[in-house]
């Protein structure tokens, strides 16, 4: 992955869009149909990066989908993820945080149409329709939509959390429009988010009450997004997104290149999902740069995973494709996996089901980390042993580190607020004494502490004898301007290690230890370094802003507020929302076959390709907006945009 932290990459925009993905007629019939774009802001793309069109389909992998309310036990009722998205030419990384969610909407049929639907006749003075038939045509169902932010920074927790906040503000508009249209004798479900989802008579003449509050919502995105970015290593940003009685401020921090590169999700993840014999065995397919796809029902495990293994062999660098989340809905999505080079690829566990007609290339390697399964590929070799004792030492402290987890004494809750000597003089005094030296790179046992000690284990594994130790000696420097090319001398190399393995011979061939030898000349990140000399407390090299945020200078910036509609909307808003109440029962639709579950996977992809569903590209669609802070002219989409799936399957 990218380090975020060089001064090329350091993009001035903390985001570069927000954007809402749903359907803007939902499906009447249950099912998946292509997603739209709702809403994004701003209307106008960056010029150094064009929001791709498909970026709808990374947002919901497996289509609009449409559900009755009684299913949505068996379903993701609300989940978050993570996706990038890579430039061809550059290799840029941008990151999608993603909320994924079901809201309500019902199933009215129109006048047009309510008389073929019921089955009543369609001449004039027919019976009315049977009760069973009026439930039928107003079943409340429910549509999934996305609310993303797609940044070159990865502040996956920090995002996530801004836009729940943005789901409880326009969550609480509603709720308030709701009971006012009901003063005035109208009944509508949803006002604000009918307005959002770009519903025609939504927008044609919304009530003042609920174009004010839109104009709040947009004017508080549109301020998020002119939040600044923190300076590595000198500044923090405090922003306040609502008020301070209600959300403390969110904090924005970036670590210098003395500290680790900024992981901000659990990058341990993989090895409590497979365990670490099969997490090794996996890593080391990625080391050797062989094809590895993995697949999962849950996008989050799926996407972190893929992420964590590529992030986890620190200090070599993965030089080919990695795409977290490829969307089963996006048509020839599946051509990727046909790419000659190696690649990293995470698949929702509908993929292969959905793209019947595919063969799978013969030399992939197929995790499935919902069963813990490794698909071995029929042309594949023998795959090498770890060299020992290294790899017997690796798997030792990766299982201290994931059990450290479970011990006493607890995480030092208030770390980020006391001082350097005091956090020391706490750790010394809380050492059981029976785990003294049980491994003195473990500093904590929290999850922040165990995902550094896990980077640490692997930074030490490849500075081994057996491995890369005095790796600079087996370098050449033939230019250094414009550009610096090193010559690494193998043979040489292999010569001078105490063993020389299969693991190690092919290891050498790779190209990420040809890139080392070239980075490694003037690194962007030299932690690996102070690794080198003994240096394994989070404190000093941990990734997270806990660890040093009291030493950056403060920026704050603020995002809500206090004299719009806003406040009274929150003040007014319960957590126990009334939607919730209304849904719990209100209705008996028992007798729809609909609301049953999915019994399996293979239901729910039977119904994705029963649906008109095509997965092309949507075309230059203007996304609707409400017209109170944006001007007309800045609807249109930029022409030209290629398709980001091309640019990382080049």
């Amino acid at each position: 992955m990218q380090d975020p932290n060089a001064a090329k990459n350091l993009c001035p925009r903390l985001l570069d869009y927000v954007c809402v993905v749903g359907s803007h007629s939902p499906s009447q019939s249950l099912g998946a149909t292509n997603p739209d774009m709702l809403r994004r802001y701003p209307l106008e793309d960056h010029k150094d990066f064009f929001l791709p069109q498909d970026v709808v389909f990374f947002c919901q992998p497996e289509g609009c989908i449409s559900i009755p309310r009684k299913r949505m036990t068996s379903l993701r009722e609300s989940n978050s993820f993570v996706f990038t998205l890579t430039e061809k030419d550059s290799g840029l990384m941008r990151y999608g945080i993603c909320v994924n969610f079901y809201r309500p909407f019902e199933r009215r049929a129109c006048a047009a149409d309510r008389s073929p639907c019921d089955g009543a006749g369609t001449a004039e003075g027919t019976l009315a329709p049977s009760p069973h038939t009026r439930r039928k045509l107003k079943q409340k169902n429910n549509t999934l939509t996305s609310l993303c932010i797609v940044s070159h920074h990865p502040f996956f927790s920090t995002f996530r959390e801004c836009l729940f906040i943005l789901r409880r503000i326009i969550d609480a508009c509603n709720k308030t429009c709701v009971k006012k249209m009901k003063a005035l004798g109208k009944s509508v479900r949803d006002p604000v988010w009918s307005v959002l989802a770009g519903h025609p008579q939504a927008i044609e003449c919304p009530p003042g009450f609920v174009k004010t509050f839109m104009r709040d919502i947009e004017t508080w995105i549109l301020r998020l997004l002119s939040t600044p970015v923190p300076v590595p290593g000198k500044t923090r940003v405090d922003v306040d997104v609502l008020p301070n009685d209600v959300q403390p401020p969110l904090v924005f921090a970036l670590p210098d290149r003395t500290r680790l590169t900024l992981i901000d999700f659990p990058l341990h993840l993989p090895l409590e999902l497979l365990g670490v014999d099969t997490c090794l065995k996996v890593l080391t397919c990625i080391i050797l740069e062989h094809k590895i796809v993995l697949q999962s029902r849950d996008y989050n495990a799926l996407s972190m995973s893929v992420m964590a293994f590529v992030s986890m062999i620190y200090p070599l660098e993965y030089m080919f494709p990695v795409i977290p989340l490829l969307p089963t809905c996006m048509n020839g999505a599946e051509q990727i996996l046909l790419a000659p080079t190696p690649y990293v690829i995470g698949v929702p566990a509908s993929f292969f089901l959905y793209k019947r007609n595919f063969r799978m290339p013969p030399d992939v390697w197929v995790i499935d980390l919902d069963s813990n399964r490794i698909t071995v590929p029929l042309s594949a070799d023998e795959l090498p042993e770890l060299p020992e004792p290294e790899g017997s030492l690796l798997k030792n402290h990766l299982k201290q580190a994931l059990a450290s987890m479970s011990m006493n004494p607890q995480p030092i809750k208030n770390l980020d607020s006391i001082s350097a000597e005091a956090v020391a003089w706490a750790r010394q005094e809380t050492q059981p004494p029976h785990l003294a030296g049980f491994n003195p790179f473990i500093y904590g046992n929290d999850v922040d502490s165990v995902d550094v000690a896990t980077r640490v284990a692997m930074v030490r594994f490849f500075n081994s004898p057996n491995l890369l130790a005095n790796f600079s000696e087996h370098t050449r420097t033939l230019r250094l301007y414009p550009r610096p090319v090193v010559a690494f001398q193998a043979n040489a190399f292999l010569k001078s290690r105490p063993k020389r393995t299969p693991f190690l011979a092919c290891l050498a061939k790779t190209q990420s230890v040809e890139f080392f030898a070239e980075w490694s000349l003037a690194p962007t990140n030299v932690t690996f370094q102070r690794v080198h000399t003994g240096v394994f407390d989070p404190l000093l090299i941990g990734d997270k802003p806990k660890w040093y945020s009291t030493q950056l200078n403060p920026v704050y910036f603020q995002v809500f507020d206090e004299r719009t509609a806003l406040v009274s909307a929150l003040k007014e808003s319960t957590l126990g929302d009334e939607n919730a109440e209304e849904d719990s029962g209100s209705e008996d639709d028992s007798n729809e076959s609909s609301s049953s579950s999915y019994s399996s996977l293979s239901d729910f992809v039977t119904d994705m390709m029963n649906t008109d569903m095509n997965g092309e590209t949507p075309g230059k669609t203007p996304p609707h907006t409400s017209g109170l802070v944006s001007k007309p002219g800045q609807q249109a989409w930029a022409a030209g945009l290629g398709s980001m799936l091309g640019q990382q399957a080049c």
